[in-house]
């Protein structure tokens, strides 16, 4: 339940959000991943598609709990990024560029990760579900974000 100061249809509101940005996610992954070129394609095609899969993934949890809350998903995919948290960007980096592809992914996670802080302080002890819902996104994408700067830490920076 969602505390009386809290309407269900601003937490849903919220929680679409999110719903949006995690496909927009993995369309970008799945963009990126048919591009790959050269050494890209050995150090990126499985992680792309994990992306890809994780997104997906929480794009249906999220669905799961708006609909508990009486809310239902963004259907029209022209409005996917604009609902999206961040600026209105899909870009799509230089494929045959590992440290390109992992900078921009670093960029879009700091994005979310934000997002889901900023969530987590509007809801907590107020929707005991939701607030609980997104930590566990949040965990993900945090560990996803100490991967992608261990990447990026451990190439060599183009001279």
């Amino acid at each position: 339940m969602t505390a009386q100061d809290l309407a269900p249809e601003d937490v849903a509101d919220a929680l679409d959000r999110f719903y949006c940005h995690n496909h927009v996610a993995a369309l970008w992954a799945d963009a990126v991943a048919n591009r790959l070129e050269g050494l890209a394609i050995y150090l990126l095609t499985d992680e792309l598609a994990e992306v890809a899969d994780h997104a997906r993934g929480a794009a249906r949890r999220l669905a799961d709990r708006i609909g508990d809350l009486g809310g239902a998903v963004t259907a029209d995919p022209r409005l996917l990024i604009d609902r999206a948290p961040g600026e209105n960007e899909f870009t799509i980096p230089d494929c045959s560029d590992p440290r390109a592809i992992v900078t921009y992914a670093l960029q879009r996670l700091d994005v979310i990760i934000a997002g889901y802080q900023e969530f987590l302080d509007t809801v907590r002890a107020r929707d005991d579900v939701s607030f609980a819902l997104v930590v566990n996104l949040l965990a993900a994408e945090t560990h996803r974000r100490a991967d992608a700067l261990a990447a990026l830490a451990g190439q060599a920076a183009p001279q």
